[in-house]
């Protein structure tokens, strides 16, 4: 486990649980008493928490600051499953372009296995990441005009860098699916951000979980036969496991036993 990786788990049992202490962090989390102590000193340091004799107490206003980077409140099964589909398309010295949203952040961090890959991504959550989690990747932000709320990039600038990339692999975290008005995207810089990527890109995929189908989004990116492979979730509904079976659009989803 990766030091960044091993500080965030510290910090989500601690913000869980409001208390930790040495020996049982040491259990959970496989290392050392004394990589732990060194550990709390860092988090200490950041003022997240307060270190007790044998352990560590949550500082309750650190605790309830909430950033865009945190996803300690979201269901990550329904993102993890399809990360890690997405990274056995995922080849060794590859050029890759993961799209703005929350299913690439969790791809991002499936990647820490990949030699010699190249991520370019309009995100900058996605960045931060890969960063994190797969340090060894190299990643390159487009830039553009930053959309405060979202941390995403977007405009003339993003496009004219884009353009210097050819993708071996692209992944495009969808907003909505119908059979009706096909693929859309929560906004129409996202759309199009799509439409120009799916042109200089070898392979295409659309990724988004389960929840997202039977859905339709603000702006419109393609029929449902604009992507020739899916990746999802079991749970996707059967209308559309079946229409993409009849239509020779390749789904690919985990299986999961609870949900057969």
């Amino acid at each position: 486990m990766l030091p960044m990786e091993r500080l965030n788990k510290i910090k989500k049992i601690i913000t869980e649980k409001k208390q930790s202490d040495v020996v049982t962090l040491s259990q959970l989390l496989n290392v050392t008493e004394a990589t732990i102590r060194r550990d709390l000193e860092k988090l200490e340091n950041e003022d997240f928490l307060t270190r007790t004799h044998g352990g560590a107490i949550l500082n309750e206003k650190t605790g309830t600051t909430i950033t865009l980077f945190d996803t300690s409140g979201i269901d990550e099964s329904l993102y993890s499953s399809i990360s890690t589909v997405a990274s056995h398309f995922i080849n060794h010295n590859s050029v890759i372009f993961l799209g703005p949203g929350i299913t690439s952040r969790f791809i991002a961090r499936s990647l820490h296995e990949k030699q010699n890959l190249m991520v370019i991504t309009t995100d900058l959550m996605v960045a931060h990441d890969c960063a994190v989690y797969a340090p060894l990747v190299r990643v390159f932000v487009s830039g553009g005009e930053l959309n405060t709320s979202t941390l995403q990039l977007s405009g003339r600038i993003t496009d004219s860098n884009l353009n210097a990339f050819y993708f071996d692999v692209a992944f495009f975290d969808i907003d909505g699916v119908s059979l009706e008005r096909g693929y859309s995207a929560s906004s129409l810089e996202k759309a199009y951000l799509i439409q120009d990527i799916n042109k200089i890109s070898k392979q295409t995929f659309a990724v988004c979980d389960y929840t997202k189908f039977s859905k339709d989004s603000a702006a419109v990116i393609g029929s449902i036969d604009y992507f020739p492979s899916v990746i999802s979730n079991e749970r996707t509904a059967k209308e559309f496991k079946e229409y993409f079976f009849n239509n020779n659009i390749k789904f690919f989803a985990t299986f999961n036993a609870y949900w057969g």
